[in-house]
């Protein structure tokens, strides 16, 4: 995820199956993690719930094991309550045991959750206890303080403080040169990117955004869905600094991608198209602009009740139908997108699980 609400920077989890004398259980994990990681996530998703379905009773920790690795498909389906409530599961089975990684992995990963969410406060919150528990960890793996640098970057981020995301992005990239550690690297140079457009530093968001996807191209391919997240943070860099043609590329890529899976990824391509939308409105190809953001809408509608991002979308194009006379089409689309964010906004208020 690049963080204009495209990445998700949340990892597969990757301990051992623990075998249970159950060789369709076993194969059904195996499945579930090769189509993850060839980006197939609804068909991971059945995996996994197949899979957890099997499990006996009693057999907590594998089952807060697969729950993790569930709640992981579900973030990259833009399934964000889902993610949620599995991963909330998982970490309440952990804090029966005196598993203190894995409570800071969930832990780590449930705030991710929260900040995609916009729930900041609560982010920031679980990411401090996360913070405070790994230092009581001896010989704690680097990768798990990284990976909370780089959360604590992305809410931060979110809260518009991106030099103190940017401090963090950067620890956790020393850290992980310094260790020489197994990581995500392309997650952090696309976050680092990311904060280098916001502060106008173009031609090192490039230079690292680059990185970034030749990195993660060499990791998954050519036709991932995990390279958008790099396509459209490099769209975005190209719109801010007035390279539209080049903008226009970077969208048209990542929707390639996205659009043979169109059903899985309503919400993340709501978002590419009205970025691309954006971009021609810049160059006067009004027209077609307006093409796309009436797409856009479409998908953005469906996807209303679960991201608040969506209601941005159906509003602007709101404003269209009403600057185009269509008056009272408008005014239902508008009121849709207002109850939509009251509904988000008392569910995130009420929610804290705590």
């Amino acid at each position: 995820m690049n963080l204009y609400g495209f990445v998700v920077v949340l990892f597969l989890n990757t301990s051992q199956i623990i075998p249970d004398g159950n060789s369709g259980y076993l194969q059904l994990v195996q499945e579930a993690r090769a189509n993850y990681q060839s980006g197939h996530f609804a068909a991971s998703e059945r995996c996994f719930v197949a899979a957890i379905q099997m499990l006996k009773p009693g057999n907590e920790i594998e089952r807060a094991a697969r729950l993790a690795e569930l709640g992981d498909v579900y973030v990259s389906e833009d399934e964000l309550s889902k993610a949620e409530n599995v991963y909330a599961e998982s970490l309440a089975i952990y804090k029966r045991t005196s598993d203190k990684t894995s409570i800071v992995l969930l832990t780590r990963n449930l705030a991710a959750t929260y900040s995609l969410e916009r729930r900041d406060d609560d982010a920031l919150r679980l990411l401090k206890q996360a913070l405070k528990l790994a230092g009581s960890i001896p010989k704690l793996d680097p990768a798990f303080m990284a990976e909370l640098l780089n959360a604590l970057g992305i809410t931060y981020y979110r809260q518009g403080k991106t030099s103190k995301a940017g401090g963090f992005f950067n620890q956790a990239l020393q850290m992980v040169s310094a260790s020489q550690i197994k990581f995500a690297i392309p997650e952090l140079l696309n976050n680092l990117g990311a904060v280098y457009i916001v502060e106008h530093k173009f031609q090192k968001a490039e230079h690292i955004l680059k990185q970034a996807l030749k990195a993660r191209e060499s990791e998954v391919g050519p036709v991932h869905p995990d390279l958008t997240f790099t396509l459209v943070a490099l769209g975005v860099l190209y719109t801010e600094s007035g390279r539209y043609a080049e903008a226009e590329d970077q969208y048209l890529q990542a929707l390639k991608i996205l659009q043979p899976a169109k059903a899985d990824f309503g919400s993340r391509i709501a978002r590419i198209l009205y970025a691309l939308s954006t971009t021609y409105v810049k160059v006067g190809r009004r027209t077609e602009a307006e093409a796309l953001l009436a797409e856009a809408a479409v998908l953005a509608r469906q996807h209303l009740g679960q991201h608040p991002d969506m209601a941005k979308i159906v509003e602007d194009y709101s404003t269209l139908l009403s600057n185009s006379g269509k008056t009272k089409e408008a005014n239902e689309l508008r009121g849709e997108a207002k109850r939509a964010r009251v509904s988000n906004g008392l569910v995130i208020n009420a929610h804290n699980p705590f």
